[in-house]
């Protein structure tokens, strides 16, 4: 009896890594798993929130810094770390893939919307190489940073038991950005996107908004309103 129980854990064991396995896997375009330089990517610390963009692995593709492309990898973005990850089959484990290698990414959301990230660098606080997504892909583009903070917060008992204070907290930024004046800051309001222009053009801007019967309530809304206002030829005055 103690016998056969073994041969059925075991038998349990290795379906569940198969299966695992397989459930990974999609058809290959362009794999070079060599090309592809990283290290195992270590679990972060359990508190509240979130540290990823996504609750799930997502299907994308890489541009490593040659401008080489992979595509149908599994990947995951860290908001916390500014890292992406992406899962390898054969070693069946996470992969924190060197930045320093990276042009940047895409995937396609569970929602399947087509999201870009580029690497740029940040010459502003905090300066170094950071990835942004892509909002708008004009000659001033429209990016985010989707920043996700460790912060400290009243004391909670988590799921295990176990009191903490810490939590992951959503911090996204935006900006605008052209190659030779940089970066400048914006909110996702209306009065925001009116002080990116000079006093006499800020009426002409408003009436066309209101044209477009456009009103700014969240970051879609903005997204509309500035491809609508760079579509016109207006320049924001960096």
């Amino acid at each position: 009896m103690t016998n056969n129980i073994i041969h059925s854990i075991l038998v349990i064991l290795v379906l569940s890594i198969v299966t695992k396995a397989y459930s990974q896997q999609v058809p290959v375009k362009n794999w070079d798993v060599e090309k592809i330089k990283g290290v195992r990517q270590l679990p972060y610390s359990f508190y509240t929130g979130f540290p990823y963009l996504t609750d799930t692995w997502v299907l994308g593709k890489i541009e490593l810094d040659d401008g080489v492309i992979i595509d149908s990898l599994f990947l995951k973005y860290s908001s916390y770390k500014d890292e992406l990850i992406y899962y390898n089959n054969e070693a069946l484990a996470p992969i924190k893939i060197d930045k320093q290698s990276l042009n940047g990414f895409v995937f396609t959301d569970a929602m399947g919307n087509h999201r870009v990230f580029r690497k740029l660098y940040y010459d502003n606080f905090e300066k170094g190489d950071r990835f942004f997504e892509v909002l708008s892909d004009g000659e001033t583009k429209l990016l985010a940073y989707r920043k996700v903070n460790l912060e400290q917060t009243s004391p909670y008992t988590s799921e295990n038991g176990i009191v903490k204070n810490m939590c992951y907290n959503l911090e996204y930024s935006y900006y605008f950005y052209a190659p030779q004046k940089g970066y400048t800051s914006v909110k996702i309001n209306q009065s925001s996107l009116l002080a990116k222009f000079n006093k006499d053009l800020q009426k002409t801007i408003k009436k066309l908004l209101r044209k477009n019967r456009i009103k700014i309530y969240n970051e879609a809304d903005f997204i509309h309103a500035w491809n609508v206002v760079e579509k016109e030829g207006y320049k924001i005055a960096f």
